[in-house]
């Protein structure tokens, strides 16, 4: 009990100590002009201080993610690489001597964003090109980053884009490292999104890349889209696939609007069969 006693006293001391310390800091404060800026110039010392120290914990705990997304982008342009040069291999001297080298699958349209919304459940983007610039309705919109949405609108300087942000829109998705491919839907919060229907067989791994499978004339494929955060099983008979992804929308700027140089044939095949 005496032991008990002794230390409530100690507290209390010490309670009172800061007390009056706090209370002489107020007093001088208020009644000194000098005392006041020396005592607020500490104080925002002390608080730089604590926000540089938080800044570098953030951009340790961001760090693994950023090797990710390199990582990703590290394979990305490899595999484009290696479809560059088979290119070039099989391309003979009278067709580069001609001109009559093929464009390629996709080229791809800069543009710059006016106007990004991404706080609602059905969000748009502006885009500073339009038909003018060769842009159609039903275009897909990247970055380096990841998919961005597709155009849905377009007057001759200007283009409406559906953000990826946005619950009704869809996008074919892939497991990077066995190919294994499900639509991918945005959640409605921050950057997750869930990639549906993959068999429930299906060897993944939290950390797993997913890119864009190409099973669609929208985007091109292997864009990196995201990484694996969740497995979840859905009824026994498919996995669901958590997906935080690379995409910061919050900080988009420039981006590229897709171009299918074959669309316009996929799309009238499609049409006939229909």
């Amino acid at each position: 009990m005496r032991r008990n006693s002794r230390l409530i006293k100690i507290f209390l001391s010490i309670a009172l100590f800061l007390l009056l310390e706090g209370i002489s800091v107020i007093l001088i404060t208020n009644n000194s002009i000098i005392q006041k800026y020396r005592i607020m110039a500490v104080t925002r010392s002390v608080q730089s201080f604590f926000w540089k120290q938080g800044e570098s914990v953030r951009y340790f705990l961001n760090y693994k993610n950023e090797n990710q997304l390199l990582e990703a982008e590290n394979r990305l342009l490899k595999e484009r690489i290696s479809i560059l040069m088979k290119y070039l291999d099989d391309v003979s001297t009278e067709e580069v001597i001609a001109g009559t080298l093929g464009k390629g699958d996709y080229t791809f349209i800069p543009a710059t964003i006016v106007k990004n919304s991404i706080n609602k459940q059905h969000n748009y983007i502006i885009l500073n090109v339009g038909s003018n610039n060769g842009v159609e309705e039903g275009m897909g919109v990247i970055t380096s980053w990841g998919i961005v949405g597709i155009v849905e609108a377009v007057s001759p300087r200007i283009s409406y884009v559906s953000s990826f942000l946005n619950t009704s829109q869809s996008v074919s998705a892939k497991i990077v490292s066995n190919n294994v491919f499900g639509p991918m839907v945005w959640t409605g919060v921050g950057n997750k999104a869930v990639v549906r229907e993959i068999p429930i067989h299906t060897e993944v791994y939290l950390g797993d890349t997913i890119s864009t499978s190409g099973y669609s004339a929208i985007f091109p494929p292997d864009i990196p889209i995201g990484i694996v955060t969740s497995i979840d099983e859905v009824n026994g008979v498919a996995l669901e696939l958590g997906v935080e992804m690379f995409q910061n929308f919050r900080a988009l700027r420039l981006v590229d609007v897709v171009i299918n140089n074959y669309g316009k044939e996929i799309k009238m095949i499609e049409d006939e069969r229909e």
